[in-house]
């Protein structure tokens, strides 16, 4: 399937993820690059930051609403890209249910060094044995990434297995080595994206930062997470 081209619906149902192409207002999303981008440059002159941002050393990510001190006018404005049409039909039919975007577990992210690994984000509170056992549930939820510049070139993006899993896998099966083992080459996909362009993909999607070696410009994100209401 070309899932550039497929309705976005579809997209979810069978592969897990839907790319959103020019679906986002780029003045929206310029709008939060500035706010970001005015955030991150505090945070590399501050030692100590307020503890409400939730800033993470390791993943260079604060919480969205952070931006409200660096220009963005009020929760409004930060979940304005939610307001893009279709994409509140398409979070429900996914979700199977009435939603809501939970602003304690939405994002914003500047990434070029300490690439997150191989993760699914079902896995959110989870709470794994040292070693694979009894099934573990997954968190219901549903991930709206959107970048806030071109990646997946010249920046990090994004990479997948496409495909729903039946269930978490444990931490000790998420080595790169041991997932291209177990799945085929073509369902490894790394879409590069523009601004304008979004993912939304299920809880059970296996992703991980792309980056390469020679990369050198930073990407700013933000993810939406999206649960029952």
């Amino acid at each position: 399937m070309n899932v550039a081209t497929a309705d976005p619906a579809t997209q979810l149902r069978e592969l897990g993820i839907a790319l959103l192409r020019g679906t986002f207002p780029r003045d929206s999303l310029t709008r939060l690059k500035e706010a970001a981008t005015r955030c991150f440059e505090a945070i590399a002159t501050k030692e100590s930051l307020p503890e409400h941002y939730r800033f993470n050393r390791f993943s260079n990510s604060v919480l969205l609403t952070a931006l409200m001190d660096f220009g963005c006018g009020g929760p409004g404005e930060l979940v304005a890209p939610l307001s893009t049409p279709g994409l509140a039909p398409l979070f429900s039919e996914a979700m199977g249910c009435e939603w809501n975007c939970n602003m304690e577990q939405s994002w914003v992210r500047r990434k070029l060094a300490h690439p997150q690994s191989w993760h699914q984000d079902g896995a959110l509170g989870a709470r794994f044995p040292p070693q694979p056992g009894p099934l573990i549930p997954m968190t219901r939820l549903l991930t709206c990434w959107i970048p806030l510049n071109s990646c997946g070139i010249d920046s990090p993006g994004l990479e997948f297995v496409r495909g729903p899993q039946a269930a978490l896998l444990h931490f000790t099966e998420l080595h790169d080595e041991a997932l291209r083992q177990r799945f085929p080459p073509h369902e490894f996909w790394a879409p590069a994206l523009e601004l304008g362009d979004g993912l939304v993909f299920l809880n059970s999607i296996l992703h991980r930062t792309y980056a390469r070696p020679e990369m050198r410009r930073h990407r700013l994100s933000v993810e939406y997470r999206i649960f029952p209401a």
